[in-house]
């Protein structure tokens, strides 16, 4: 075939998605969940939405900023990142998610120039496309794991829902953490962080349980992976996840809502936003750990 290259002939001898990917999965769950968060007290409470006005732009492009620096910091060759847009090829999810985010960046811009002119009005906007590109920003990497062959317990269906509860524990989280740094949420408003942290937290951590139970009954190669991710080389990784981003926050935060102490929400967010960045790792590497022949 004339134009053919041949870009690899030989079987890839290391992980290939390291702590980079891991960082840009984690810190999309912050923005594209401060965003959904942000968005529902926004449009719930209108009165008292000043916080949420404030931070969601703020969070949001300080941690897509990040996904897109250790994005590009991952690539092998990063300064021709730009062909993505000019030579696009739109049945990769790698270009489809690099055109959704641009746009969504776009979003949150607008967003800001609206909290710092007080045009109200101007993020009302753009609040529907606003939530379509968040959304789409969430799960396209559902989509690349779901195209990765070989790979069985990366299935699109569960990446995406795992994903948009990812993004609803980190936003809540991260809101959490400032509002209680900052003194700017009333009770009512923490209480229902709390409880989007708790289902959050609890729907993620049974799919996790899930997976244990029964990706092995799926194939030997699933097998394979749950064991690795429970008493491998990143079981450390992924145990340490499952207790400090699901365990330790509903219980805090169960505290923090019976007994009306908000410091153990704050505990309870720290703890949810580092044990998600070990769990996505943790279940990004197992995979690759084992030869697809």
């Amino acid at each position: 075939m004339l134009g053919a290259e041949v870009t690899f002939d030989v079987a890839l001898p290391k992980v290939v998605w390291g702590w980079l990917v891991s960082t840009n999965m984690w810190a999309k769950s912050i923005s594209t969940g401060a965003f959904f968060v942000g968005l529902y007290f926004i449009k719930k409470y209108p009165d008292q939405d000043a916080f949420f006005r404030k931070w969601l732009p703020i969070l949001g492009l300080i941690f897509i900023g990040i996904t897109l620096l250790v994005t590009i910091l991952d690539l092998h060759h990063m300064f021709r990142f730009w062909k993505i847009f000019l030579f696009a090829h739109f049945t990769s999810a790698v270009t489809l998610g690099a055109w959704v985010v641009s746009a969504y960046v776009l979003i949150l811009l607008i967003a800001f120039w609206s909290w710092v002119t007080g045009n109200r009005k101007l993020f009302d906007r753009v609040v529907i496309p606003g939530f379509i590109f968040a959304f789409f920003s969430t799960i396209y990497t559902a989509g690349i794991l779901g195209q990765s062959t070989g790979r069985e317990v990366w299935i699109f269906s569960a990446e995406m829902i795992s994903m948009l509860l990812s993004a609803t524990l980190a936003g809540s989280a991260a809101y959490l953490l400032i509002g209680s740094i900052y003194g700017s949420l009333n009770e009512k408003m923490k209480k229902e962080l709390g409880y989007i942290l708790f289902g959050s937290a609890g729907l993620l951590a049974a799919m996790f349980i899930g997976e244990l139970v029964f990706a092995k009954m799926h194939s030997e190669y699933a097998e394979k992976v749950v064991e690795i991710l429970a008493f491998g080389e990143v079981a450390p990784w992924f145990w340490g996840g499952m207790f400090l981003a699901f365990i330790v926050p509903m219980v805090l935060v169960g505290i923090a809502t019976e007994k009306r102490k908000y410091e153990y929400a704050l505990l309870g967010s720290i703890s949810a936003l580092v044990g998600l960045w070990l769990i996505k790792h943790a279940w990004l590497i197992a995979p690759q750990s084992l030869p697809l022949s």
